[in-house]
């Protein structure tokens, strides 16, 4: 059965290059309580149209911190190539453990975000939803190539 959905499997090691730095660099950047980086002065004409003026102070240009935007894209980017790619050899087996993955990830995923709807509000529950759009695609990653890589090596010895 041929998966259209697949890219090639080169992608995969650009997006372990994606995803490993930016997943240690966006930890550090929440551990630090977001530290200062890549500032951009926003022009007049974008403020309105970023919505900026609802959330921001009347302050005269506006400048805004551009690192977590660009942890989350590179975040997300590497995460979506390490699950898209094809493996060297795509199998029925691996196709298996893909559909498992996938399932655990959305089932996981799910009674997480059930248990954290219930117990943050306000704040916190924005914090929530932020990490809600990488929890599915970390636990299929993680999921996949446990059972791909490292169970295989468990299961011999």
């Amino acid at each position: 059965m041929k998966s259209t959905l697949l890219i090639a499997h080169r992608w995969k090691a650009l997006g372990w290059a994606f995803t490993i730095p930016s997943f240690l660099y966006g930890i550090y950047y929440l551990a630090q309580d977001c530290p200062e980086g890549l500032i951009v002065t926003v022009p007049e004409w974008l403020r309105r149209f970023m919505w900026i003026d609802q959330f921001m102070s009347n302050q005269t240009p506006v400048a805004l911190s551009l690192v977590d935007e660009l942890i989350c894209l590179v975040l997300l980017t590497g995460l979506l190539l390490l699950t898209f790619s094809r493996e060297k050899t795509e199998d029925e087996w691996i196709q298996r453990v893909r559909l498992e993955s996938l399932q655990w990830a959305v089932l996981v995923n799910s009674l997480l975000l059930m248990a954290f709807i219930i117990e943050a509000h306000g704040t916190p529950f924005l914090s929530v939803m932020v990490y809600n759009m990488f929890t599915p695609l970390l636990i299929f990653v993680a999921r996949f190539y446990y059972v791909l890589h490292l169970k295989p090596l468990f299961s011999k010895n």
